[in-house]
C-alpha cells in the first residue's frame, strides 16, 4: 500500500516524513522496519517513478492496520532496474523464438513417410493437433501435411498410401476404435463410400455434434469396450488396409476406399505391442509376433505365411522397404535396444545402434538407442524415407533420430528432440550447468551462443540405470517421473530425491550410470502430528515441518557425516529449526495444500531467515510469503498479500477468483533473491476474462521488498498460434541458482515450448537500498 506524498506541517506526530533522491527513473518498493529488523509495514511495492526527489509519508500503521510501537524505526526505499529474460528452452532442437515448436503431451507414437514428408502420429496430445510432421530436408522445423485437433482421441497410428494419410484412434478421453483419413494435397477428409458417420460428443440438451468430435466417414469403427487397434498398415500400389488388436489376435482387412471389411484371421501377434503392421511394396503384411516377424500374402482372401524372421529380442517395430518387396527393418528392445534390416529368407543385412542401448552405462551418444516407456513397457516407431534413411522413436532419449542405413554404424542425419508433457524437472545446486528433466541429464551452458541460443547437450540418461526396487507406473522420462532435487554434496558425490508409490526416496547418482538406493523418507514411527515431508537441502540436511499448536515447527535433520566408504549418515532424530507463529493470515504451509512435488521445500536465505510459503488458494486474507530466523520464533517479515494479480506480487486466491484450483507451488532462494512459483491452474485473468494458466514467478529480496514478477500468461496468446517467449503451462517444479555470476530459474513446462525453461534476473547488483532511522514526528533524508 503506497504512503501518501502530502507534507505533513511541522511537528506532526501522527506521521513521519522521508525523503529520498532518484538520479533515474527506477523500479522503487519501501517499508518500514523496527530495531531488530522486523518489517513493521509495506509502504508500496513495484512503483515506477521518475528521476528526482520524492517526498513521501507513513501514518504510523502496521501492516494489519494496528499503531505501531512509539520507537525508533528505519524508513527503507528499494529501488532498482532488474530485467527478467526469457532465454530458451533445454531439451529441444526446434525452439526458436517466432517458430511453432515440436512439442506434444505424449512422445511420438508412429511414423509415416512419403518421400521427403515425415509424417508423426502423436497420441493423445490434449487439445492439440494428434498428428504432426516434419520436410526431412529441414527437420527442425514443423511442417506437417494433415492436422487434427480433437482432444477426446489418440492417434497412436499413421499409415499413408502416398495419396491420403490413413490415422486410427487408438484411445484418449474418448475409447471408441476407428480409422479415418485426409487427403495429402489438401489436407481434406476422405470420404469412405461406404464408410460411417461418428460423432464422439453432442452439445449438452441437443443432438448437435461438437466440430472437432464430428467424424463424417470412418472405417473399422468399434465401440469402447472392444479392443483398440494396435496396428495399422495400407497398401500404396493396392486397395487394401489392415488393422491389428493384438488382445483378440486378430488381423482385419478393408477395402481403403469403401471402407468395406473384406476379411479378418487370426494372427499370433505380440500380446504387449503396438506399430505391429507393415505393408510391403508387393502387398504383402509383416507383423510383429512374439520373438518373431511373420510375412502374410493374399490378405483378403484366404491369408498365409509366406516367410518368417524367428529368434528377434522382443521386436517392436517395422518399417518396410518401398523400393525392395522382400526387406523389413525391425526394431528390437529388451538387451537388444537396435535397429536390424533383415533381406531375403531372413538374412541380416544391417545393425543400426550399439547392442544393449545405455543399459549399465547411461552416457548418451547417438548410437545409442533406449526404447523404454511408462509403466515398465517399451515403445518405438519407424519409417524409411525417401532418401533411404531410416527415422526411429528413441522414446526414452526424447528424440527422433535419422540414421544412415547404407553401412553398419548408426551413422546420424538428423535428430529432433523435444520433451513430451513434464511436470519433474532439477537442477544439482553445487554443479548448476548440470540440468535435468525426469531422468535425463543435460549440460547446460550459462551464457548464451554467439547467436543468442542455449548452449546445451544431452549428456546422460539416468533410467536404465534404474534398480527395480525405484521402478514404478511413472519411471519414465516424461510427466510425473524422474529427480525432483539433485544436489552434489561435499563427498563430490551426488545424490536425488525422487519418488517411488507416492514415498520419497533419497538416491545416489553413480558414476557408471547406476541409481542407488540410500534412504527412505518415512515419518517417524508414532509421530501423528500433521507434517510436511522431508526434503533435501543444498548441503545434505532434510527440512520438514510440522504443526504443533500456535507454532507451526520447521524441523531439521542434520547430515552428520560419512561412513567409511563415503555413504552419507543423517541424524536420527530431527530438531527444530524455526517456529512459525501460525494464525489465519500468517504465510505459515497449508497442510494438505499443493507445494510443488516434493511438497514445500523450506529453504534458508545466505542471511540465516528460514522462507515460508502459504500456496493455497483458499484463504480470504493475509500473507503469502514469509521469514523466521533460523531458531527464532516470530516473523521477520510477511509479503505477498491476498488479492488479485497486479504485477505486483499479490497472490490471486478463490475470493478474488472463483474460478483458480492451485495457485502457488515452491519458494527459493539465490543470493539475497527470494522467488516463489504462481502456476496458476485455471485462473481467471482479470484482465480479459480468459481461463488459464498464469504461470508468474513473484521476486522479493530477504528483507521482503518486492522486486518484480515475470512470466507469461496463458491466457493472452491464441491457443493454436507460436507459443510466445517464455509462455508455459503448469510451471510448478521451478529451480533458482547462481551459476558463473548469472542467477537463473530454469522450471518445467506441461507443453507450450517443448523443453525446460530458463530465464535470467538481470541486474540483481544494481539493486540499491536507501534507508534512514528516525521516530514520530522526523522528516527523514534517505541515504
Amino acid at each position: 500500500m503506497a504512503g501518501s506524498a502530502a507534507e505533513p506541517a511541522g511537528g506532526d506526530t501522527t506521521a513521519l516524513e522521508f525523503s529520498f533522491d532518484l538520479a533515474q527513473a527506477r523500479s522503487t518498493s519501501a517499508g518500514i522496519y523496527a530495531a531488530d529488523g522486523r518489517l513493521l509495514r509495506t509502504l508500496w511495492r513495484g512503483e515506477r517513478l521518475p528521476p528526482g526527489r520524492h517526498v513521501r509519508r507513513w501514518d504510523l500503521q502496521m501492516d494489519d492496520g494496528s499503531p505501531a510501537p512509539a520507537a525508533e524505526v528505519t524508513v527503507r526505499v528499494m529501488h532498482h532496474d532488474v530485467q527478467y529474460r526469457w532465454q530458451g528452452v533445454v531439451g529441444n532442437t526446434s525452439a526458436r523464438a517466432g517458430q511453432m515448436p515440436f512439442r506434444s503431451f505424449m512422445p511420438p507414437a508412429s511414423l509415416a513417410a512419403d518421400g521427403r514428408q515425415l509424417h508423426i502420429g502423436l497420441g493423445y496430445n490434449e487439445g492439440q493437433s494428434a498428428v504432426t510432421g516434419l520436410n526431412t530436408e529441414d527437420p527442425q522445423r514443423p511442417a506437417p501435411a494433415v492436422q487434427h485437433r480433437d482432444p477426446f482421441i489418440g492417434i497412436g497410428l499413421v499409415a499413408s498410401d502416398g495419396t491420403a494419410l490413413y490415422m486410427a484412434q487408438t484411445g484418449g478421453l474418448s475409447k471408441q476404435g476407428f480409422v479415418f483419413a485426409r487427403r495429402l494435397a489438401d489436407a481434406q477428409p476422405v470420404a469412405f463410400t461406404q464408410g460411417q458417420a461418428l460423432c464422439l460428443n453432442v452439445w449438452a440438451g441437443t443432438t448437435r455434434c461438437y466440430p472437432d468430435q464430428h467424424y463424417p466417414s470412418v472405417l473399422g469403427w468399434r465401440p469402447e469396450g472392444e479392443p483398440l487397434p494396435t496396428g495399422l498398415a495400407v497398401q500404396r500400389g493396392g486397395v487394401l488396409l489392415a488393422l491389428a488388436y493384438a488382445s483378440e489376435q486378430r488381423v482385419r482387412v478393408f477395402h481403403k476406399h469403401s471402407g468395406v471389411l473384406l476379411a479378418q484371421w487370426a494372427a499370433p501377434l505380440s500380446r504387449d505391442g503396438q506399430n505391429q503392421l507393415a505393408m510391403g511394396a508387393d502387398g504383402d503384411l509383416w507383423l510383429l509376433g512374439e520373438g518373431r516377424v511373420l510375412r502374410y500374402t493374399d490378405i483378403a482372401g484366404t491369408a498365409r505365411i509366406a516367410g518368417s524372421i524367428e529368434g528377434l529380442e522382443q521386436p517392436l517395430a517395422l518399417a518396410t522397404d518401398p523400393q525392395n518387396a522382400d526387406a523389413i527393418w525391425v526394431a528390437e528392445g529388451g538387451a537388444a535396444q537396435q535397429l536390424r534390416r533383415f533381406g531375403r529368407g531372413g538374412v541380416v543385412e544391417r545393425v543400426l545402434g550399439q547392442r544393449g542401448g545405455l543399459a549399465g552405462d547411461g552416457r548418451v551418444s547417438d548410437d545409442r538407442l533406449c526404447f523404454a516407456g511408462p509403466g515398465g513397457r517399451e515403445h518405438t516407431a519407424l519409417a524409411l524415407d525417401g532418401a533411404g534413411l531410416l527415422w526411429v522413436a528413441d522414446t526414452c532419449n526424447n528424440r527422433l533420430q535419422r540414421l544412415a542405413t547404407d553401412g553398419r554404424a548408426a551413422a546420424l542425419a538428423a535428430s529432433v528432440a523435444w520433451l513430451p508433457a513434464s511436470y519433474v524437472t532439477a537442477v544439482d545446486s553445487a554443479r548448476p550447468r548440470r540440468v535435468f528433466a525426469h531422468f535425463m541429464e543435460f549440460e547446460v551452458d550459462a551464457a548464451l551462443t554467439a547467436e543468442g541460443q542455449l548452449g546445451w547437450r544431452l549428456v546422460r540418461n539416468w533410467l536404465p540405470g534404474l534398480p527395480p526396487a525405484l521402478r514404478d507406473e511413472r519411471a519414465a522420462n516424461l510427466h510425473w517421473g524422474g529427480f525432483q532435487a539433485v544436489h552434489t554434496l561435499a563427498n563430490g558425490r551426488s545424490y536425488a530425491q525422487m519418488n517411488v508409490q507416492g514415498t520419497p526416496w533419497l538416491v545416489e547418482l553413480a558414476p557408471e550410470g547406476r541409481v542407488l538406493a540410500r534412504l527412505r523418507l518415512a515419518p517417524e514411527a508414532g509421530d501423528t502430528r500433521a507434517r510436511s515431508p522431508e526434503v533435501m537441502q543444498p548441503g545434505g540436511d532434510l527440512h520438514h515441518a510440522v504443526d504443533e499448536g500456535a507454532h507451526q515447527l520447521v524441523m531439521r535433520r542434520r547430515l552428520e557425516g560419512y561412513a567409511a566408504d563415503g555413504t552419507p549418515r543423517w541424524a536420527a532424530q530431527a530438531t527444530v529449526l524455526a517456529r512459525l507463529p501460525k494464525t489465519a493470515n500468517t504465510p505459515h504451509h497449508r497442510m494438505g495444500s499443493f507445494a510443488g512435488l516434493m511438497g514445500p521445500r523450506w529453504p534458508v536465505t545466505a542471511s540465516g531467515l528460514v522462507l515460508s510459503f502459504n500456496a493455497s488458494v483458499e484463504d480470504r486474507e493475509g500473507f503469502h510469503l514469509g521469514a523466521v530466523p533460523v531458531d527464532g520464533a516470530a516473523w521477520s517479515w510477511q509479503a505477498s498479500p491476498s488479492g488479485a494479480m497486479d504485477g505486483r506480487g499479490s497472490f490471486q486466491q478463490r475470493a478474488s477468483d472463483a474460478r483458480i484450483e492451485y495457485g502457488g507451488n515452491v519458494v527459493m532462494t539465490a543470493g539475497r533473491a527470494v522467488v516463489y512459483g504462481y502456476h496458476g491452474e485455471f485462473y481467471t485473468d482479470l484482465s480479459n476474462g480468459r481461463v488459464g494458466q498464469a504461470n508468474q514467478f513473484m521476486h522479493f529480496l530477504d528483507n521482503g521488498l518486492f522486486v518484480g514478477q515475470f512470466g507469461r500468461p496463458s491466457t493472452v496468446d491464441a491457443p493454436d498460434a507460436a507459443p510466445a517467449p517464455g509462455r508455459s503451462g503448469n510451471a510448478f517444479s521451478p529451480w533458482l541458482v547462481q551459476s558463473e555470476g548469472r542467477t537463473l530459474l530454469y522450471h518445467n513446462d506441461e507443453s507450450s515450448w517443448g523443453g525446460v525453461h530458463r530465464w535470467e534476473l538481470q541486474g540483481l547488483d544494481g539493486i540499491t537500498e536507501l534507508r534512514a532511522s528516525g521516530t514520530r514526528g522526523s522528516r527523514l533524508t534517505l541515504r
